[in-house]
C-alpha cells in the first residue's frame, strides 16, 4: 500500500521532469522559464509572448541570443549580448563611446534615457536607420563588472507593436547574484 502511495504522489512530478537533465524539454532549456541564461549571470524571461531564441550558428547561442517572434521569425527580434567592462567604469560612459560611432554606421540617435530597471542603473538608446528604415531600440544594464545589452530591432512602421513585446521581456530582466547560479560541480 505504502508503494502504490509513493507511486501515486511521485508520479505527476515525474511526468513533467526531462528525460535528461538539461536538454530539450528542461526548465533549464525552456526560455520561458528565465534559467536559460543563469550560465550568463541573469535571468530573462519570455512568459507570455510568442517569441523564442533564435540561433543564427551554433556559435551564436553562447554569445548572442536572438529572440523573434515564433508566427514570424524573419520580422521583429530582440538580441541579447553580454560584456565585460572594469567595476568602475560608468553605464554613461561605456555606452558613450560606442554611441558616437553610430552615425557613421547610418543611425541616428533619436534619444536617450537613464533609469533603474529591477534595481539596476539601465539607459535606453532609441536609433533609426533611415537607409534600412529600421527603427532600434537598445537598454544596457550594468552590473558590477558585467554589461548586458537589449537590442530590439524592427521596420520602422511595425516598430511600436514589435517593442511592446520587446519591452515585456527586458521588464523581466534581473541579474544573479553569484551565490544563486547552480553549481553543476559536487
Amino acid at each position: 500500500m505504502r508503494t502504490l502511495l509513493t507511486f501515486l504522489f511521485l508520479s505527476p512530478m515525474a511526468s513533467f521532469a526531462a528525460p535528461y537533465p538539461a536538454t530539450s524539454t528542461s526548465a533549464l532549456t525552456a526560455p520561458e522559464k528565465g534559467l536559460y541564461f543563469l550560465h550568463k549571470g541573469f535571468s530573462l524571461k519570455t512568459d507570455g509572448s510568442n517569441w523564442l531564441p533564435v540561433a543564427l550558428s551554433e556559435e551564436s547561442i553562447l554569445d548572442t541570443v536572438r529572440f523573434a517572434d515564433k508566427n514570424a521569425p524573419d520580422a521583429a527580434s530582440l538580441s541579447v549580448r553580454t560584456d565585460r567592462v572594469a567595476k568602475n567604469a560608468s553605464l554613461e560612459l561605456y555606452t558613450r563611446k560606442w554611441m558616437r560611432d553610430y552615425p557613421s554606421y547610418g543611425f541616428e540617435v533619436l534619444a536617450t534615457k537613464q533609469f533603474n530597471l529591477n534595481g539596476s542603473p539601465a539607459l535606453i538608446v532609441d536609433m533609426l536607420s533611415r537607409a534600412k528604415n529600421k527603427q532600434i531600440r537598445q537598454v544596457v544594464l550594468k552590473n558590477e563588472d558585467k554589461v548586458a545589452i537589449m537590442t530590439c530591432l524592427d521596420n520602422k512602421d511595425t516598430f511600436s507593436k514589435s517593442l511592446q513585446q520587446c519591452n515585456q521581456i527586458i521588464k523581466t530582466f534581473s541579474w544573479v547574484a553569484p551565490e544563486e547560479k547552480p553549481s553543476l560541480k559536487k
